[in-house]
């Protein structure tokens, strides 16, 4: 292959800990959104707020499942398997509360959620 033909790319260099503290600072927003509607329950225009509360709920997931696919969460691999399993977990919960919506079931899903960030913030300051 001549020197024209090989492609150069220069290093990627990811700030993981950078990472981390972004997936931990969304899911702290995400929870305090789904708060915010679990303690206004009975407000007029809950629907609305609890659809948009489960989508960016929805979204941060999702991102890091992402994240975990990309090899940019570098946790040990028991670790990302076991946030794997919470974010797989965590969908079923969100679905559960857009087909069924309940205190109970937003509850299970903001202590998930807190739970992660405060996880995943432990890990930074570890690593």
């Amino acid at each position: 292959m001549s020197p024209e033909q090989q492609i150069q790319q220069t290093p990627r260099s990811i700030d993981h800990a950078a990472v981390m503290m972004g997936e931990a600072a969304q899911l702290d927003d995400i929870a305090a959104q789904l708060m915010a509607v679990q303690r206004n329950w009975n407000h007029p225009n809950r629907e609305i707020h609890l659809a948009a509360a489960l989508a960016a709920s929805r979204d941060a997931w999702h991102a890091i499942q992402a994240a975990l696919a990309e090899g940019v969460l570098t946790l040990p691999p028991d670790v990302q398997h076991n946030v794997l399993i919470l974010s797989v977990y965590a969908d079923s919960k969100i679905n559960a509360c857009e087909t069924t919506p309940s205190t109970d079931v937003l509850g299970s899903l903001i202590a998930l959620t807190r739970t992660l960030a405060g996880s995943l913030k432990e890990w930074r300051v570890a690593a």
